[in-house]
C-alpha cells in the first residue's frame, strides 16, 4: 500500500514536469510551424468522429484506473459517500469495476485502432512531434496489452508486461501530447 501511495504522489509532479517541458517544445514548434491544410469532406468528418470515439474509449480506460485507485483508498471513498450508504455504494461500484475489467481489453484495442484510423484519415502531413508521440505511446500500450491477453506460458513476460502496461504515467503523457499536438494544428 505504501508503494502505491508513493506512485500516486509521483503522478502530479510527473504531470507538471511533462507539461512544462511540452510547453517549451510547443513554443519552439509553434514559432517555426508552417500552415497545415485542413482535411475536408467525408474523410475529415470521419477522422473527427473517430477522434471523438477514441477520446471516449480513453475516458473509459483511464476512468477505470481512477475507480481502482478510489476503491483501494478507503478513506478517500468515505469522504464522498456517507457512512450509511458506504456498503451498497461500494458493492455497486465494485460491480461496475468488474464490468470495466472484463471489457478493458476490447475497449483498449478499440482505442488503438480508432486512433490509428483517426491519424491516417487526418493525413500524415498533419502529424507533428506530439501526435507521433501519442501514436507511439498508444502502440506501446497496445503491444504490452497484447502480452497480457495472449495465453502463453512465459510468466516473466506477463509480469513485466503488466508493470509496463498498467501506468497512469502513460495516460498523462498521451493527454498532454495530444492536447499540444492538436493545438499545433489550429490556425
Amino acid at each position: 500500500m505504501k508503494g502505491n501511495t508513493v506512485f500516486r504522489r509521483g503522478l502530479i509532479p510527473f504531470a507538471m514536469i511533462i507539461g512544462g517541458v511540452s510547453s517549451l517544445v510547443f513554443l519552439y514548434l509553434y514559432l517555426g510551424r508552417q500552415p497545415v491544410a485542413e482535411v475536408k469532406g467525408f474523410r475529415g468528418e470521419l477522422a473527427e468522429g473517430l477522434g471523438t470515439v477514441g477520446l471516449w474509449a480513453l475516458a473509459v480506460i483511464y476512468g477505470r484506473s481512477a475507480l481502482k485507485v478510489v476503491l483501494a483508498e478507503g478513506t478517500l471513498l468515505q469522504r464522498f459517500i456517507p457512512e450509511e450508504y458506504h456498503g451498497p455504494s461500494v458493492s455497486v461500484t465494485r460491480r461496475v469495476l468488474q464490468f470495466l475489467n472484463g471489457t478493458h481489453k476490447y475497449v483498449g484495442a478499440l482505442a488503438v485502432l480508432v486512433f490509428a484510423g483517426h491519424a491516417v484519415l487526418g493525413g500524415t502531413t498533419r502529424w507533428n512531434l506530439f501526435l507521433m508521440m501519442v501514436l507511439a505511446l498508444l502502440a506501446w500500450q497496445g503491444i504490452f496489452g497484447l502480452f497480457l491477453v495472449i495465453r502463453f506460458s512465459i510468466t516473466t513476460l506477463k509480469r513485466y508486461g503488466y508493470l509496463v502496461h498498467a501506468q497512469l504515467f502513460t495516460g498523462v503523457m498521451i493527454a498532454i501530447f495530444a492536447a499540444f499536438g492538436h493545438l499545433l494544428l489550429e490556425d
